[in-house]
């Protein structure tokens, strides 16, 4: 009997395993096929002689390989950060600089589209053992997450404080809100809340995804909350706060 269940939850296991796999290889030829079918079309119409290479064409065609760029990129970051720690280098960072840093980077996106952008760190928050370039994409990732989100004449928080042995970051927008149906999936590769937005528009679901995988590799913690469509969000990001603090 024992041989029995355990063979039957190693079944399950491994179905699980293969739903996954075909989830994640149909997701990757969702991504790619858009800007493979522009290209292919364009490029058709060029032979054809229904099109010219004028420089509106041309910057088509540029546009459709950049996302494609794009895509490998975030790809292939999502792979690293899964990957392991090993490539990691960690030092004890200070979280209130870095978070400076991480804003200052963004602000001239935030004004282009008319956010306000805050950043409040209390002053008991300590250093933390991060790998500072590895913990500054996780905010980065958060910033344009919440950015994507957040409509013009809107705002984003990011914050810091201490809470026992952990550094509590939190990214908070008062934009669109996620459904309480779609919270526990905003981590998941290539997982969108609003299923019709295309990669310019709403990303490829990446991008929380590598924030995950980072801030695990950091030992900590990450989690997202919102009281429902149109009420903003919250991310919140738990780290540990450095051995000898």
């Amino acid at each position: 009997d024992s041989l029995a269940r355990a063979f039957n939850q190693m079944a399950t296991r491994l179905e699980s395993v293969e739903a996954t796999r075909r989830r994640l290889f149909g997701d990757l030829a969702h991504e790619i096929r858009t800007p493979v079918s522009v290209l292919d079309a364009y490029i058709e119409a060029l032979e054809d002689g229904v099109r010219t290479l004028t420089p509106e064409t041309a910057e088509v065609l540029r546009d459709q390989t950049r996302r494609l760029v794009r895509f490998s990129e975030d790809v292939a970051a999502l792979a690293q950060a899964e990957e392991n720690t090993a490539g990691m280098s960690f030092c004890q960072v200070a979280v209130g600089a870095l978070l400076e840093r991480c804003v200052a980077a963004v602000a001239e996106r935030f004004d282009e589209k008319g956010v306000a952008l805050s950043v409040a760190v209390a002053e008991d928050v300590p250093p933390v053992w991060a790998d500072p370039q590895r913990l500054a994409q996780v905010m980065a990732n958060l910033l344009d997450n919440a950015l994507r989100h957040t409509p013009g004449g809107g705002a984003v928080q990011l914050s810091a404080h201490r809470v026992g042995r952990q550094v509590i970051v939190r990214v908070v927008d008062d934009g669109e809100g996620v459904a309480p149906q779609h919270l526990p999936h905003l981590f998941e590769r290539f997982y969108r809340a609003d299923p019709s937005r295309n990669r310019v528009g709403g990303g490829a679901g990446i991008g929380l995804a590598i924030a995950r995988a980072l801030t695990e590799a950091h030992g900590g913690e990450i989690s997202a909350a919102s009281a429902g469509p149109g009420e903003g969000t919250t991310i919140t990001v738990a780290l540990p706060v450095s051995e000898s603090f």
